[in-house]
């Protein structure tokens, strides 16, 4: 319960404690009794416990009550305490009512001692509640006196100055210390006293007021002389029964200010208690809540703070840090209709003197900021979308969408400007439009004054917004129209933002400034999109130009581009010509051949603006060559943009109005000259190309005549000679005619691998699987191998030319065995992509290894040199790699690498 009186009793019997405490919670039932067996035990209590009233025995084994009330008074001066002895005597109660107890009663008597005990309990407590509650409203007078900017004092009935605060020095020139004790009439003129001593004493005879004491003005007397216009409010009070009288003076010059700005400001100022009690609202309250100041003085304002923003709010101003400030917040406040509202608070600790706090709050309305705040949130999320969108039509409607959910402006459209550049026709209308307009609007050039059409003209060209309140008083319409409030946006080039609705005054500065940074993103969307639109279909046209087969083609399709794709109207390609000394022109379209006079090549010396772009290998822009001595600054060419084509010339695009050409169109005719270059290079090796496979064809010719000739012309002297040679041996026998032999079948060899070599190279069109280990097995066969051993490892089957593989291992294996030795071993092994064919004979010289496949090079008298060059050669014409290596044994090992497996 509310009034609660906790109560500690201290008794030393057992018995005669429960008795006591039992009586005093039967007779009162708001006590409520904490025991205790000693007075250390009653310390204990009153160092955890909230107790009003202490109840103790006198004769106690450690100390009496006496000793008790010592220790008490030490820890709480003001406690109610109540010495309850059975020793009754003189001495005792003097003793006691000199140690200060608040009461002494004896326990003799019957039941009805409980009864008095209990009432002098009650009496003891509510008595020092009610001092408590006095000093604290003393406390609380002098605090708020004392931080008070209006002078304040307090005279009592003889008209005697009994306090002052601070602020009296600012009004009056006095230290409050010079007025306390000095009678009123110091502060009066002469004239007046007399007037003011007769009004005092009728009032205190009848109780009758003379004037209305809320609001006095006259003027006081100031301490060096000169009167001063002040406004003073009285009240009477009774402190230990003598009557006083508080007034408190301010300056009339400050209270007109003051009152102006509290009771005319646009802020609310509020003054809260520390349980957070509306102690004072000012005029304003009303206005941003729809509460009278009545209505919420006593109530608790975080009652009216929004649930999810009282935890922030009781944060802020639970520890105020005035060092850093004074602390603000924003939150949700319930109004007069059941609405929540956002405030913003900025709080200072302006009432906290002897334990008694408060806080003093200026209040004002964010409800416009913050939702200005989430509207441009919404619309970063809206613009963020834009961003994303691939389409115009995707566009458009996305805006649309995005202002009726912004500005809940359900009439608005995006109106594009037509191919012709007649109209501005509608590419996306908000849901409203078809139910309050007949047809879908769209605005003609050229439409007469008054008309919608004219007004929406106006708007695009001026490119700047127009704003109208109320159309239909606004006399720029002569033609009916449903809507009364009115945005009109240029969307740059593109057309025309339309924000509308059927209702006046609709739209605010901010939902206006939605509107323009809309329409800014939507325009930034539009023009990237037709920019992603072009450069996609610049790309396709520049596909067509690497497939051009001549210079001329690639010139031709790099000028259709240039008018069909980016729509340039004047282009031209001229191309560097050693011969002609500078750039011919190759290709022009059709507008500059009519508009621009024929000149063949232009010259370095010739000052022209191409060369100039060439030469230099950068664009080179100019806004009006009319400006400049240009060879064309005296035709109808106006803007000019020449951009180089690597090495190979210039494009030159111009148009018959100036500053035409923007960043995009230096972007793309950058693209289309970087396409144009890489045609060029591309027909140059095509060209280059062709030319090598002219001459290697008659390379190859000549050879082939030249293995007829060996085949033919050679092979068949040399059958003679050797014939005739065996023929001589039959007859006589000479070493001479053996050295002859063998020379014979030196030579019969060296033509049978000049004639592969000469054969071998074209590559290989007709590989097919082959099984690699039976055509090792075959070529060992083949080959005379002498005393040689095999090891076949490889299995696999891998694609090859048969017979060019055959060529390729026997060649390998001869190697082997002619340069291993008669017992040489030869192992033909796998790789992870091909296979090897290795020896344990004398290996090759690490540094000869790289010219173990020129042609010539053999280590025996009786080899060819060409052997292992054909090797190399049929090896490149499957498309794969050999190299020579050291075998495990320390002998030669060939690798071929790059072999196509069918495993």
């Amino acid at each position: 319960m509310p009034d609660r009186i906790p109560v500690l009793l201290v008794d030393d019997d057992p018995d005669l404690r429960a008795v006591t405490a039992s009586y005093l919670e039967r007779e009162v039932d708001r006590i409520a009794v904490e025991t205790a067996a000693e007075p250390a035990d009653g310390l204990d209590v009153l160092s955890e416990r909230d107790v009003e009233c202490v109840v103790s025995d006198y004769e106690m084994p450690e100390r009496d009550g006496l000793k008790f009330l010592d220790e008490v008074r030490e820890r709480r001066p003001d406690l109610p305490f109540i010495l309850y002895t059975g020793r009754g005597s003189e001495e005792v109660a003097s003793e006691a009512i000199s140690a200060g107890v608040t009461d002494y009663l004896q326990k003799r008597g019957g039941t009805e001692r409980y009864e008095r005990l209990a009432n002098r309990i009650v009496e003891a407590v509510e008595k020092r509640r009610a001092e408590r509650e006095a000093e604290q409203a003393v406390e609380q007078f002098r605090a708020v006196a004392n931080g008070a900017s209006d002078a304040i004092l307090s005279v009592d009935t003889d008209g005697v100055i009994r306090f002052a605060n601070p602020a009296v020095e600012s009004v009056f020139g006095y230290d409050p210390a010079e007025l306390e004790g000095e009678p009123l009439t110091r502060l009066i003129p002469e004239r007046r006293r007399t007037e003011h001593n007769e009004a005092v004493e009728r009032y205190l005879a009848t109780g009758e007021r003379g004037i209305d004491w809320s609001n006095v003005r006259f003027n006081a007397l100031h301490r060096d002389g000169h009167e001063v216009p002040v406004s003073l409010s009285y009240g009477e009070f009774v402190a230990d029964g003598e009557r006083q009288f508080v007034g408190v003076v301010r300056d009339d010059s400050e209270r007109d200010r003051h009152r102006a700005f509290i009771e005319h400001a646009s802020d609310v100022v509020a003054v809260l208690s520390q349980d957070w009690r509306l102690r004072y609202l000012s005029p304003s309250c009303e206005r941003v809540t729809g509460y009278t100041p009545s209505d919420l003085l006593g109530d608790r304002a975080l009652d009216y703070v929004h649930p999810e923003d009282r935890a922030a709010v009781e944060a802020l101003f639970s520890d105020i840090d005035e060092a850093d400030g004074p602390p603000s917040v924003e939150y949700r406040f319930r109004t007069a209709d059941g609405d929540y509202r956002w405030l913003e608070s900025v709080g200072s600790d302006e009432l906290e003197t002897d334990g008694i706090e408060g806080y003093v709050v200026t209040t004002r309305d964010v409800s416009e900021r913050k939702e200005r705040e989430r509207t441009l949130s919404q619309l970063r999320e809206w613009t963020r979308e834009l961003n994303y969108t691939r389409t115009t039509d995707e566009a458009a409607d996305l805006a649309v969408e995005a202002v009726d959910d912004l500005i809940d402006a359900g009439l608005s459209g995006i109106h594009l400007l037509s191919a012709d550049g007649e109209s501005l026709q509608p590419a996306a209308l908000g849901d409203s439009v078809p139910m309050m307009f007949e047809e879908q609007p769209s605005y003609d050039r050229g439409a007469p004054p008054g008309s919608r059409a004219a007004l929406a003209w106006d708007a695009f060209r001026n490119e700047e917004s127009v704003v109208i309140d109320e159309l239909s008083s606004s006399g720029r319409l002569d033609e009916s129209s449903p809507a009364e409030s009115l945005v009109l946006r240029p969307i740059g080039d593109h057309g025309l933002f339309v924000v509308s609705s059927p209702n006046p005054h609709e739209f605010t500065d901010t939902d206006v400034l939605v509107a323009e940074i809309l329409s800014g993103h939507l325009e930034a969307a539009l023009d990237r999109i037709e920019r992603e639109s072009r450069v996609e279909r610049l790309h396709g046209a520049t596909r067509t130009l690497v497939r051009a087969e001549s210079r001329e083609a690639i010139a031709d399709r790099a000028v259709e581009a240039a008018t069909d794709v980016l729509e340039f109207s004047i282009v031209s390609v001229r191309l560097y010509d050693e011969a002609a000394g500078g750039l011919v022109p190759v290709a022009i379209s059709d507008t500059a051949a009519e508009m621009l006079p024929e000149r063949p090549t232009f010259t370095p010396d010739g000052g022209s603006l191409n060369w100039a772009a060439f030469e230099s290998g950068e664009t080179r822009k100019f806004d009006d060559i009319q400006t400049t001595d240009a060879f064309d600054a005296d035709t109808a060419l106006r803007s000019v943009l020449v951009v180089p084509i690597g090495e190979y010339g210039a494009i030159s695009i111009g148009e018959t109005e100036p500053g035409v050409f923007d960043g995009v169109d230096e972007y793309l005719a950058g693209i289309l000259a970087t396409a144009a270059e890489t045609a060029f290079q591309a027909e140059a090796r095509t060209r280059r190309l062709a030319e090598r496979t002219a001459e290697l064809e008659r390379q190859n010719d000549r050879l082939e005549e030249f293995a007829g000739v060996v085949s033919h012309d050679l092979r068949n002297p040399l059958e003679v000679a050797r014939g005739r040679t065996e023929l001589a041996l039959e007859e006589c026998d000479s070493e001479h005619l053996a050295a002859v032999g063998r020379a014979h079948d030196r030579m019969a060899a060296l033509i049978d691998d000049l004639l592969t070599l000469a054969r071998e190279g074209d590559p290989v069109t007709d590989a097919e699987p082959v099984d690699l280990g039976q055509v090792v097995g075959s070529c060992w066969r083949t080959v005379d191998t002498r005393d040689a051993t095999l090891r076949a490892e490889a299995e696999e089957m891998i694609v090859a030319d048969k017979g060019r593989l055959r060529q390729l291992l026997e060649n390998l294996i001869r190697n082997a065995v002619e340069h291993g030795g008669d017992d040489v071993t030869v192992t033909v092994g796998s790789l992870p992509d091909g296979f090897y064919v290795a020896d344990n004979g004398l290996g090759i010289d690490p540094d000869r290894r790289e010219d173990a496949f020129d042609a010539g090079y053999s280590t025996t008298q009786s080899g060819t040199g060409f052997g292992l060059r054909i090797v190399e050669q049929v090896a490149d014409a499957h498309g794969w790699s050999v190299r020579a290596v050291e075998s495990d044994a320390g002998g030669a090992r060939f690798e071929v690498t790059g072999v196509e497996s069918t495993d």
